[in-house]
């Protein structure tokens, strides 16, 4: 943690990384060395968090048996890219995983949400919700796709793309009939 860059970690974004690295706070070690008392007067309540965080405290409760409100999987590309085509093949294996998922806990999801993170950083979602659950691999990667349609032709190289499966739903019963919304 100790070389971790500050905007790294949970909970500090870019423009809280910027004030941090402002006041030559720069890495974990860095922000370790601070007092709470530096960090609450030029960050309020957050500064409490930041001081924790630093040491590996987190005194948050444990939720071992919360809901899970979305199923998703995301990937960062080593080089941008920049077809609908490219973006087809990376999106397989994502759906694939969250598919998976799916299978193994028996949820099902109406909503699906593509998330495209291109290189200058900047990121969308574009979602959609069904009357139904998705109820297939083959249902998830048609309604991605067709999501990712909607950013074609593109204007910049996607770094990082995401599939997520929300408003879950528990397991359908046998021989109940799906009406696909999508």
């Amino acid at each position: 943690m100790e070389t971790l860059a500050v905007g790294q970690f949970h909970g500090i974004g870019p423009a809280t990384a910027a004030r941090l690295n402002g006041l030559g706070i720069f890495t974990g070690l860095d922000l370790r060395q601070q007092t709470e008392a530096l960090l609450r007067q030029h960050f309020g309540k957050a500064g409490s968090y930041y001081y924790a965080i630093a040491r590996a405290e987190d005194h948050r409760p444990v939720q071992p048996n919360r809901v899970r409100k979305s199923i998703g999987s995301e990937t960062t590309f080593e080089h941008d890219l920049t077809t609908l085509s490219e973006l087809g093949t990376a999106l397989l294996p994502l759906a694939d995983s969250v598919w998976k998922v799916c299978a193994r806990t028996g949820a099902r999801g109406r909503t699906v949400t593509v998330k495209v993170k291109y290189a200058d950083f900047q990121q969308i979602t574009r979602s959609r919700t069904g009357f139904a659950p998705v109820p297939t691999l083959e249902a998830l990667v048609q309604a991605a796709l067709d999501l990712l349609r909607t950013q074609v032709p593109l204007e910049k190289g996607v770094r990082l793309l995401g599939v997520t499966v929300s408003t879950l739903e528990g397991e359908e019963e046998p021989g109940r009939q799906l009406v696909l919304g999508f």
